[in-house]
């Protein structure tokens, strides 16, 4: 699978960029999809997560975790764009008392179950996908 990652935070060095990869990658494997495949994974602020919410989602603030599918189809599948905010990252790591590592296992994990085609609108939907969430989370524990 080819992951490209962008941080345009600045903030993250090339080592934990590289266990990010990583860690994409063993879900993605865990999920049995395509090895052909293609992810981007993008890192950045409070301030361009607002804007992309508002102008994708219509919600004038900043969230953690926001997902772009693609089609999917061609010579090779893209599976589409997960972007981070790690301001809000860091945030939530201390309310929910978690490392700021955990916090983005999470929300890759989240994403790419997003980007399958997972959702939490509905009751049954969000127990299905925390249910993934979790077994995921428990397959990569040690990354």
């Amino acid at each position: 699978m080819k992951i490209a990652l962008t941080d345009e935070t600045g903030e993250l060095d090339a080592r934990y960029r590289a266990r990010i990869k990583k860690i994409a990658g063993a879900v993605l494997g865990n999920l049995d999809v395509d090895r052909a495949s293609e992810l981007s994974v993008t890192f950045i602020g409070d301030a361009e997560m607002r804007a992309l919410n508002k102008s994708w989602r219509g919600i004038d603030r900043a969230t953690d975790v926001l997902s772009f599918p693609q089609d999917g189809e061609g010579p090779v599948p893209l599976l589409g764009d997960i972007v981070i905010s790690l301001d809000t990252t860091r945030r939530h790591a201390v309310r929910y008392g978690n490392t700021f590592h955990e916090e983005i296992k999470k929300l890759i994990v989240h994403g790419i179950l997003h980007l399958l085609g997972h959702d939490h609108k509905k009751k049954k939907e969000k127990e299905v996908m925390r249910g993934l969430e979790e077994e995921l989370l428990e397959k990569i524990r040690g990354l």
